[in-house]
């Protein structure tokens, strides 16, 4: 009678060999949920394991600790959104194009991952956050600068508002996506109306930045 192989063993706390890829990948939306719920101080290991269903040995065994847990947020979901937001800009396309291209594409992500604006607001702008300066390195400032310099070459022709500040309407514009798509439950609630998908939103965005960018007449200035 043959012997029947036996199956090697294991180390403890590793997932069978079928389930590694979608077990880290659980673990890891697990966590940005709760990050945008309830901040990542609040967050344990063990509170991560148990949204993904998995154990928390599989989470120790993922991520040796927290530091590792944030660099791999940061590095795989939200570098790669910022990415793939900026990463088409491009130097000779007018400035009103690049903004609608970079709020088209901010909407785009932020649908696959609506946990972004949250954790954005609560743990990268305001002082302190947790993901702060891991995110602060994978800004790409060099695009940022693209747009910058559009709006510059459109206020010299007289083509842009010049009150505008060129470097303050990447944050307006970017201020405005993550605000208006963390705070859509809230206006719903607050106007007794249909909570606004992203897309809308993104338009409404977009719409206002592009008037907000035409210049305005001497004759109204004059009237100030």
């Amino acid at each position: 009678m043959a012997r029947t192989a036996r199956k090697p063993k294991r180390s403890p706390g590793r997932p069978v060999a079928s389930a590694d890829g979608d077990a880290r990948e659980h673990l890891l939306t697990a966590a940005t949920e709760l990050f945008a719920r309830q901040g990542v101080a609040a967050t344990t290991f063990a509170a991560i394991a148990k949204r993904a269903g998995l154990t928390p040995a599989m989470m120790h065994y993922y991520f040796k600790d927290r530091e590792h847990l944030l660099d791999s947020v940061v590095n795989e979901k939200i570098a790669t959104l910022i990415a793939s937001v900026w990463s088409p800009v491009d130097a000779n396309a007018a400035p009103e194009e690049m903004m609608r291209g970079v709020v088209e594409r901010l909407v785009a992500g932020i649908e696959r991952m609506p946990w972004i604006p949250s954790t954005w607001m609560r743990e990268v702008l305001n002082e302190g956050g947790l993901l702060r300066s891991r995110v602060l390195r994978t800004l790409p400032f060099d695009k940022v600068r693209l747009v910058s310099a559009a709006v510059e070459r459109g206020q010299a022709k007289g083509e842009i508002q010049a009150d505008l500040d060129p470097v303050l309407i990447v944050f307006s514009m970017l201020g405005l996506v993550m605000m208006h798509l963390a705070t859509a439950p809230f206006f719903a609630e607050v106007f007794h109306r249909k909570e606004p998908d992203p897309q809308a939103i993104g338009r409404h965005i977009t719409a206002l930045l592009r008037h907000g960018l035409k210049p305005t007449s001497n004759k109204a200035r004059n009237r100030k």
